[in-house]
Protein backbone atom coordinates (compact mmCIF):
# COMPACT_ATOMS: atom_id res chain seq x y z
CA UNK A 1 0.00 0.00 0.00
CA UNK A 2 2.87 2.34 1.02
CA UNK A 3 4.39 2.09 -2.48
CA UNK A 4 1.21 2.67 -4.06
CA UNK A 5 0.71 5.37 -2.26
CA UNK A 6 4.27 6.89 -3.26
CA UNK A 7 3.94 6.02 -7.00
CA UNK A 8 0.91 8.49 -6.92
CA UNK A 9 2.87 10.98 -4.62
CA UNK A 10 5.43 11.27 -7.22
CA UNK A 11 3.36 10.96 -10.67
CA UNK A 12 0.62 13.32 -9.54
CA UNK A 13 1.86 15.73 -7.20
CA UNK A 14 4.05 17.16 -9.89
CA UNK A 15 1.14 16.96 -12.21
CA UNK A 16 -1.07 19.06 -9.96
CA UNK A 17 1.66 21.55 -10.25
CA UNK A 18 1.87 21.89 -13.26
CA UNK A 19 -1.75 22.18 -13.80
CA UNK A 20 -1.79 24.89 -11.32
CA UNK A 21 0.88 26.94 -12.83
CA UNK A 22 -1.00 26.47 -16.36
CA UNK A 23 -4.19 27.48 -14.66
CA UNK A 24 -2.30 30.53 -12.78
CA UNK A 25 -0.73 31.98 -15.84
CA UNK A 26 -4.18 31.51 -17.73
CA UNK A 27 -6.16 33.49 -15.25
CA UNK A 28 -3.61 36.23 -14.77
CA UNK A 29 -3.05 37.11 -18.77
CA UNK A 30 -6.92 36.34 -19.60
CA UNK A 31 -7.67 39.73 -20.89
CA UNK A 32 -4.35 39.32 -23.94
CA UNK A 33 -5.55 35.41 -24.84
CA UNK A 34 -9.26 36.20 -25.13
CA UNK A 35 -8.62 39.50 -27.13
CA UNK A 36 -9.07 38.81 -31.27
CA UNK A 37 -5.66 39.91 -33.13
CA UNK A 38 -6.40 41.85 -35.32
CA UNK A 39 -6.27 40.27 -39.25
CA UNK A 40 -6.06 43.26 -41.28
CA UNK A 41 -3.87 45.94 -42.11
CA UNK A 42 -6.83 48.50 -41.77
CA UNK A 43 -7.33 46.81 -38.11
CA UNK A 44 -4.20 46.51 -36.99
CA UNK A 45 -4.02 50.60 -37.86
CA UNK A 46 -7.02 51.33 -36.08
CA UNK A 47 -5.66 49.62 -32.81
CA UNK A 48 -2.58 51.93 -33.13
CA UNK A 49 -2.57 54.22 -29.68
CA UNK A 50 -3.05 58.14 -31.50
CA UNK A 51 -0.59 60.61 -30.72
CA UNK A 52 -3.18 64.14 -30.76
CA UNK A 53 0.27 66.14 -31.29
CA UNK A 54 0.67 64.27 -34.46
CA UNK A 55 -2.97 64.55 -35.84
CA UNK A 56 -3.64 67.24 -38.07
CA UNK A 57 -6.88 69.84 -37.78
CA UNK A 58 -7.05 69.61 -41.92
CA UNK A 59 -11.04 70.67 -41.15
CA UNK A 60 -11.39 74.35 -42.68
CA UNK A 61 -7.96 74.51 -43.23
CA UNK A 62 -8.07 76.90 -46.42
CA UNK A 63 -4.10 77.68 -46.01
CA UNK A 64 -3.81 73.98 -47.29
CA UNK A 65 -6.00 74.58 -49.74
CA UNK A 66 -4.34 77.73 -51.02
CA UNK A 67 -1.19 75.89 -50.87
CA UNK A 68 -1.92 72.72 -52.61
CA UNK A 69 -3.59 74.99 -55.25
CA UNK A 70 -0.62 76.77 -56.05
CA UNK A 71 1.02 73.78 -56.45
CA UNK A 72 -0.57 72.34 -58.80
CA UNK A 73 -0.57 75.67 -60.90
CA UNK A 74 3.22 75.53 -60.45
CA UNK A 75 3.59 71.64 -61.83
CA UNK A 76 0.96 72.64 -64.80
CA UNK A 77 2.58 75.79 -66.00
CA UNK A 78 6.65 74.84 -65.10
CA UNK A 79 6.67 71.25 -64.63
CA UNK A 80 8.87 71.26 -61.99
CA UNK A 81 8.13 67.39 -61.54
CA UNK A 82 10.25 66.84 -64.67
CA UNK A 83 14.00 68.23 -62.66
CA UNK A 84 15.21 65.01 -61.77
CA UNK A 85 16.54 66.81 -58.72
CA UNK A 86 13.05 68.44 -57.13
CA UNK A 87 13.59 69.17 -53.78
CA UNK A 88 10.44 69.78 -51.78
CA UNK A 89 12.13 72.75 -50.22
CA UNK A 90 13.03 74.19 -53.48
CA UNK A 91 9.31 73.89 -54.46
CA UNK A 92 8.24 75.45 -50.89
CA UNK A 93 10.63 78.32 -51.31
CA UNK A 94 8.67 79.09 -55.15
CA UNK A 95 5.28 78.73 -53.18
CA UNK A 96 6.53 80.83 -50.22
CA UNK A 97 6.14 78.77 -47.56
CA UNK A 98 8.07 75.91 -46.31
CA UNK A 99 8.93 72.33 -46.36
CA UNK A 100 7.26 71.07 -43.26
CA UNK A 101 3.50 73.18 -44.26
CA UNK A 102 4.06 72.26 -47.84
CA UNK A 103 4.63 68.66 -46.57
CA UNK A 104 1.68 68.63 -44.47
CA UNK A 105 -1.30 70.30 -46.84
CA UNK A 106 0.03 68.31 -49.72
CA UNK A 107 -0.71 64.84 -47.20
CA UNK A 108 -3.84 66.72 -46.22
CA UNK A 109 -5.24 67.36 -49.77
CA UNK A 110 -3.92 64.90 -51.80
CA UNK A 111 -3.56 61.67 -49.24
CA UNK A 112 0.32 61.63 -51.37
CA UNK A 113 3.31 62.19 -50.14
CA UNK A 114 5.36 64.83 -52.00
CA UNK A 115 7.56 62.24 -54.15
CA UNK A 116 4.31 60.01 -54.59
CA UNK A 117 2.84 63.63 -55.55
CA UNK A 118 5.43 63.96 -58.19
CA UNK A 119 5.71 60.13 -59.26
CA UNK A 120 1.50 60.72 -60.17
CA UNK A 121 2.75 63.47 -62.83
CA UNK A 122 5.58 61.93 -63.88
CA UNK A 123 3.76 58.94 -64.78
CA UNK A 124 0.88 60.87 -66.37
CA UNK A 125 2.97 62.78 -68.60
CA UNK A 126 5.20 59.64 -69.69
CA UNK A 127 1.90 58.01 -70.90
CA UNK A 128 0.85 60.93 -72.64
CA UNK A 129 4.33 61.51 -74.27
CA UNK A 130 3.94 57.27 -74.99
CA UNK A 131 0.75 58.19 -76.23
CA UNK A 132 2.00 60.82 -78.69
CA UNK A 133 5.03 58.61 -79.58
CA UNK A 134 4.76 55.07 -79.55
CA UNK A 135 7.95 54.33 -80.53
CA UNK A 136 9.84 55.93 -77.32
CA UNK A 137 11.66 53.65 -75.78
CA UNK A 138 10.79 52.72 -71.45
CA UNK A 139 14.47 54.11 -70.60
CA UNK A 140 14.01 57.12 -72.96
CA UNK A 141 10.75 57.93 -71.47
CA UNK A 142 12.00 57.73 -67.69
CA UNK A 143 14.60 59.75 -68.62
CA UNK A 144 12.37 62.79 -70.03
CA UNK A 145 10.04 62.41 -67.37
CA UNK A 146 12.39 63.11 -64.87
CA UNK A 147 13.12 59.34 -63.59
CA UNK A 148 16.77 58.93 -62.79
CA UNK A 149 16.22 54.92 -61.92
CA UNK A 150 14.51 52.78 -63.87
CA UNK A 151 13.60 51.02 -60.57
CA UNK A 152 11.77 54.14 -59.15
CA UNK A 153 10.03 54.62 -62.62
CA UNK A 154 8.74 50.90 -62.87
CA UNK A 155 7.65 51.32 -59.21
CA UNK A 156 6.05 54.78 -59.66
CA UNK A 157 4.75 53.65 -62.64
CA UNK A 158 2.70 50.26 -60.95
CA UNK A 159 1.38 52.34 -57.89
CA UNK A 160 0.38 54.54 -60.59
CA UNK A 161 -1.60 52.43 -63.32
CA UNK A 162 -1.34 48.50 -61.88
CA UNK A 163 0.89 47.43 -64.84
CA UNK A 164 4.34 48.04 -65.08
CA UNK A 165 5.80 50.13 -67.98
CA UNK A 166 6.39 47.05 -70.43
CA UNK A 167 3.05 45.96 -69.87
CA UNK A 168 1.02 49.31 -70.37
CA UNK A 169 3.04 50.20 -73.64
CA UNK A 170 2.70 46.80 -75.06
CA UNK A 171 -1.37 47.15 -74.22
CA UNK A 172 -1.57 50.16 -75.59
CA UNK A 173 0.10 49.59 -79.20
CA UNK A 174 -1.95 46.51 -79.38
CA UNK A 175 -5.11 48.23 -78.42
CA UNK A 176 -4.04 50.95 -81.39
CA UNK A 177 -3.64 48.51 -83.80
CA UNK A 178 -6.88 46.70 -82.98
CA UNK A 179 -8.60 50.36 -83.73
CA UNK A 180 -6.85 51.13 -86.75
CA UNK A 181 -7.61 47.81 -88.16
CA UNK A 182 -11.59 48.34 -86.97
CA UNK A 183 -11.72 51.72 -88.32
CA UNK A 184 -9.86 50.61 -91.17
CA UNK A 185 -12.32 47.85 -91.99
CA UNK A 186 -15.59 49.91 -91.60
CA UNK A 187 -14.46 52.94 -93.65
CA UNK A 188 -13.80 50.15 -96.87
CA UNK A 189 -17.01 48.67 -96.41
Amino acid sequence: MTNTLLIILILYVPLLVIMAIVFSFIYRHRDKLLTTKPHSYKEKVEQLPSKERMLLDTEGCDDYEEIKMRLFNLFEKEKTYLDPNIRIADIAEKLFTNKTYLSRAIKARTNKNFCQLVHYYRVRDAIKMFTEDPELSITELSKMVGFNSMTTFNTAFGRNTGFTPAEWCKDFKKKSVTEENYVGKRHSN
